[in-house]
């Protein structure tokens, strides 16, 4: 087997995931040689951040000058991308979407290629800070045995933690990660909006809120579930909790659905953390009933 780090690497989609990963494993001492993207500006982005990584003018290309070729393009665009080109035996080609199974690198598979896939469970912004950001986080892997093999070694060289997921359950993986990511993001915004009815800026509200979801998941970390959770709900404060809801009903009834929903799953784990559910718990739940 040949020398690990003398894997010629290409990547095919140079947006803020290709170009994270292409620069992070450019640093840990891999070659990235070929670079294709629908936009030649960001190939000359990604371009200017490596060693001596080229423009590429197609996906067959990238195949022809690599030993392992990351296809980071949006989902619906991984097996046409895939299907553009032809592979052979010894090359690993690798997608890096959550949801999507091996199936949509089938034409690599049948042209001799081992197949796997390698996602971060991770936000990517933009190309640099995501390179800067992935020590210590979870990729989710699956693949053929010599591609699980290549991609640990490859997550393990990131400084990341690596975890097999099984296909039938990638789309429980994959809501998970959206709903740490993108959907908290939402929750987040919608509670910042909430301090311009108090005469202070969105901006204000998230800097003022934004150490407290910290501490929230720090305490996770080292507390654990359902040890962690605090406030109303464990306290049992059903005036408090009315509180909220009536001013949510009166001042903003969108984000009332929200509140009521989540304030349902922390009166559950509460219960978890007091040991029973309690009776002032029981109140609650049937005071939520009533702002359905």
């Amino acid at each position: 087997m040949q020398e690990f780090k003398s894997y010629k690497i290409g990547i095919v989609g140079a947006g803020a995931l290709g170009g994270a990963l292409a620069i992070a494993l450019n640093k840990k001492g891999f070659c990235i040689t070929k670079i294709f993207s629908r936009s030649k500006a960001s190939i000359i982005k990604l371009c200017s951040r490596l060693d001596d990584a080229s423009l590429s003018t197609s996906v067959q290309e990238v195949s022809d000058n690599g030993d392992i070729i990351f296809i980071t393009t949006t989902d619906n665009a991984i097996k046409s991308s895939v299907e553009s080109a032809s592979w052979k035996k010894g090359q690993i080609v690798i997608h890096c979407s959550g949801v999507s199974g091996l199936d949509v690198l089938s034409k690599a598979k049948n042209d001799g290629a081992s197949v796997g896939s390698m996602h971060p469970l991770q936000p990517f912004s933009d190309m640099d800070s995501g390179s800067n950001n992935l020590d210590n986080i979870t990729f989710g892997i699956d693949g053929d045995e010599f591609a699980l093999n290549i991609i640990s070694k490859l997550v393990n060289n990131l400084d990341a933690i690596s975890i097999k997921i099984d296909p039938k359950y990638r789309a429980l993986y994959h809501l998970s990660g959206v709903m740490a990511g993108n959907l908290l993001l939402g929750m987040a915004s919608s509670i910042a909006d909430i301090w311009q009815k108090i005469g202070l800026s969105r901006e204000e509200g998230a800097k003022a809120l934004i150490p407290m979801m910290i501490q929230s998941c720090k305490n996770i970390i080292e507390l654990g579930i359902p040890q962690s959770m605090a406030g109303p709900y464990v306290r049992g404060d059903y005036d408090t909790v009315k509180m909220h809801l009536d001013t949510l009903r009166k001042s903003y009834p969108d984000i009332l659905p929200m509140y009521v929903e989540l304030a349902r799953i922390s009166l559950k784990y509460g219960d978890e953390k007091v040991g029973e559910t309690v009776s002032q718990s029981k109140k609650m739940f049937e005071l939520l009933d009533e702002y359905n």
